[in-house]
């Protein structure tokens, strides 16, 4: 306003070629020499109450000034400081990736609306969030790994695949400013492991986009172990059909099981060290024979098995109705 009413005063009083040198000496004495106290004062609480309107207005006035330096050291000691309260505590861990994703967005709105767009503040927020999300160094990475299996995983109520498609371009938002992506791979590995062996991916299809996505950002190195375990579930699938009409299984299974086996090559999977299991004889029966099916058709391989990964449905008929128990192999 007082700017607004200086220049006024110029071109009613005065010579048009002193505006210039007035406005510049105006801004110089209202603004410039204030830059400091009106960020130490005011910036933060406009940065946490989302005041885009009065950001835009402060962006405004420190362009006339080119204090946008000062601006932007602010915009970084903000991020730095606001965000260590939460990811700096273990407590909040269950919460953090929400709380990033929450405040990423919220930093990705003033920036195109207070900012214009401005790429210098882009960077800014990049280069500040980077070293925020990485104070901890590897505990981010395992959590935001953490958070993809719970929204991959079967049983996530409510998400619509556009829903889910979302999350995951959030999600890999995060991703690009984790340092320990291998942290991020094996612990992503290890939950995929566990949604496709048990049948629990809420969506294959977003499965496969988020190996697509993480395919496009780091590389078909990064991915190859990941897309191999899907070509070993489908032609597992295969292998499942063609046993069920081979002649080993029409005459010699024993009665009473369906049984599905998933072959697996070692070096895409995470490692599984082997346990010992007392098998019941018929189980003992269905893998023999699946054994001398599987060798016959794929001469000189060999099979290992993982009964540690297994799982079963028991189904029994009591007087008040049938029920149905999902259980681990080993129960």
């Amino acid at each position: 306003l007082r700017l607004h009413e200086e220049h006024e005063r110029c071109l009613l009083y005065l010579d048009a070629g002193t505006r210039k040198p007035l406005i510049a000496t105006t801004e110089r004495q209202l603004l410039e020499r204030h830059i400091s106290a009106i960020l130490d004062k005011g910036f933060t609480m406009l940065m946490d109450g989302n005041r885009v309107e009065d950001l835009r207005r402060m962006y405004a006035l420190f362009s006339r000034v080119n204090a946008f330096e000062s601006l932007r050291q602010a915009l970084s000691s903000h991020i730095r400081v606001s965000g260590q309260n939460f990811v700096m505590d273990e407590e909040k861990d269950k919460d953090l990736v929400s709380s990033l994703l929450s405040f990423k967005a919220s930093l990705d709105m003033i920036w195109e609306e207070s900012f214009s767009k401005n790429e210098a503040f882009s960077n800014t927020i990049k280069d500040a969030f980077e070293h925020l999300i990485n104070l901890r160094q590897n505990r981010p990475a395992e959590l935001i790994a953490k958070f993809l299996d719970e929204k991959l995983r079967a049983g996530n109520k409510g998400a619509s695949e556009e829903e889910l498609e979302g999350i995951l371009d959030k999600i890999l938002v995060l991703f690009r400013f984790i340092q320990g992506k291998d942290v991020f791979e094996a612990f992503y590995k290890k939950d995929l492991a566990k949604r496709l062996l048990l049948g629990k991916s809420a969506s294959i299809d977003a499965e496969k986009s988020m190996i697509s996505k993480l395919k496009t950002e780091c590389g078909s190195q990064f991915t190859n172990k990941l897309e191999g375990m899907f070509k070993d579930i489908e032609l597992s699938k295969e292998i499942n059909e063609s046993f069920k009409q081979s002649s080993q299984a029409r005459t010699k299974l024993p009665s009473g099981i369906e049984m599905s086996v998933h072959v697996l090559t070692t070096g895409y999977w995470p490692t599984y060290p082997p346990m010992d299991v007392q098998l019941p004889h018929e189980l003992n029966v269905y893998q023999d024979i699946f054994k001398e099916f599987y060798l016959s058709k794929y001469s000189g391989r060999r099979l290992m098995w993982q009964n540690s990964l297994g799982h079963c449905v028991l189904k029994a008929e009591f007087p008040k109705g049938k029920k149905e128990l999902s259980v681990s192999l080993f129960q």
